[in-house]
């Protein structure tokens, strides 16, 4: 934690949300509150502490940010306050996920976290270069350059996306040839949970394999008398197979696939990303 004294503090009002800047005057470095920050976007308490921890355990941004006194911050009765460089910001900003559940329950989150990507940074820097109001920072010199670069870069890919067009028009065809898998009653009802956690934790589409070897550890953290390399073992045996998905051994088996089951829908609990109970339904001729 640092205490300094020679920190420039002030608070500056960001579309009607009250932030707090530091600039220390030894390394010329611009601070911003990260908490004042998520709480002017609009997250709650719990989601403030899961993006600060995100940000302190991220290679890059953990070497960008300082803790600081409170009371060199007008803030006695705060022991420290963490705080992100305002090189780091954008890259701290860019990289929050608004996750379906956040967008239902939290609709202006969207809204105020592009304008903080946008501009946050430009104005915290004002604050101390140009003494400037949010009113008077004109970003779109920005913008132009961030949208030439855009261009120059798409017209680089268009090439590219020509050469991958005939590649991919062979793979939809060999797709296309292959009999497609018929998906059972409960792994269509498990996979829009295996989503929200995958959104939840910023696993890329189509990386469901890391989100699955994550459940297996935490079902035999969670049941550590059930082996799940035996069930699989077991599932190849009585079906002559020389192997096949860990998922399809849990769902074959009723009593593992019941405490797997069990112990996502705890999951989604414990992170709050399921409001009610996901049901599959199929349509038919009586639907309105």
């Amino acid at each position: 934690m640092t205490n300094n004294s020679a920190l420039q503090v002030t608070n500056f009002n960001f579309y009607g949300d009250e932030l707090i800047a530091l600039k220390d005057n030894a390394t010329g470095e611009i601070y911003a509150s990260i908490t004042h920050v998520f709480r002017g976007i609009g997250f709650t308490e719990k989601q403030i502490e899961h993006q600060k921890k995100k940000i302190m355990n991220d290679e890059i941004l953990k070497n960008h940010t300082q803790k600081f006194s409170g009371v060199d911050l007008n803030m006695p009765s705060v022991n420290e306050i963490s705080c992100i460089s305002n090189r780091k910001l954008p890259l701290a900003l860019a990289k929050i996920t608004i996750t379906p559940k956040m967008k239902q329950t939290q609709p202006e989150l969207s809204q105020k976290l592009l304008r903080y990507q946008d501009k946050c940074a430009d104005v915290l820097a004002s604050v101390f270069i140009d003494h400037k109001t949010t009113d008077q920072i004109n970003i779109q010199p920005i913008l132009d350059t961030l949208n030439s670069l855009t261009k120059a870069t798409n017209d680089t890919l268009l090439s590219l996306n020509e050469r991958m067009s005939k590649i991919e028009e062979k793979q939809l065809q060999t797709e296309k040839s292959l009999p497609s898998k018929r998906f059972s009653y409960w792994t269509s009802k498990m996979f829009p949970k295996y989503q929200l956690l995958m959104d939840y934790f910023e696993i890329p589409t189509g990386k469901n394999g890391i989100l699955y070897k994550e459940l297996y550890k935490e079902f035999h953290n969670t049941y550590p008398d059930i082996e799940i390399n035996q069930i699989v073992d077991d599932y190849c045996y009585d079906n002559g197979l020389d192997s096949c998905f860990t998922l399809d051994a849990i769902e074959h088996d009723k009593i593992i696939r019941k405490l797997f089951e069990s112990m996502v829908d705890g999951l989604l609990e414990k992170y709050e990303l399921l409001s009610e109970n996901i049901t599959v339904r199929e349509k038919t001729i009586f639907d309105d």
